[in-house]
């Protein structure tokens, strides 16, 4: 009998042992594989030069006048998801110049000096120009020339 209360007396302690064990257990699974984001799993490749210059369709040297009576000469490389959209987009040239001429005739100097302004404004040409695509993607738009006078 006093060994039945021994065994019974054990049981309890080695109960909470395991039980605390498996809650380390699966704290450490959960912050390991759930809480914390592994910057290697969410790499994204990034395309070669011979396959971004495949994608890309840069357009006409554009010079127009801005809202504060001043000239700007802007040019500008579209990035787009695979050889067919940018295809689409040369064929669509036209409507392209004029989207940007458009959009930039109501900008001001001001509107065009800091970096965040061009981002805006990339952003806001990238958005016009997936919008006359039937089909593909425009990934991003680059200002590759800006001169104000």
């Amino acid at each position: 009998m006093a060994e039945e209360k021994k065994k019974s007396k054990l049981k309890l302690p080695l109960i909470m042992v395991v039980v605390a064990i498996m809650m380390v257990g699966a704290g450490y699974m959960l912050s390991k594989y759930l809480l914390t984001s592994d910057p290697t799993e969410a790499k994204v490749e990034q395309p070669t030069g011979a396959e971004l210059e495949e994608r890309s369709f840069q357009t006409d040297d554009l010079t127009t006048n801005i809202a504060d009576e001043r000239f700007l000469n802007v040019q500008f490389t579209i990035v787009t998801d695979d050889v067919a959209t940018r295809e689409e987009l040369e064929l669509r040239k036209f409507q392209i110049n004029n989207i940007i001429l458009g959009d930039l005739a109501s900008m001001k100097k001001q509107d065009l000096d800091s970096k965040q302004d061009m981002a805006k404004l990339e952003e806001k040409l990238r958005g016009q120009f997936k919008k006359l695509l039937q089909e593909g993607d425009v990934q991003r738009v680059y200002t590759t020339k800006k001169i104000i006078q």
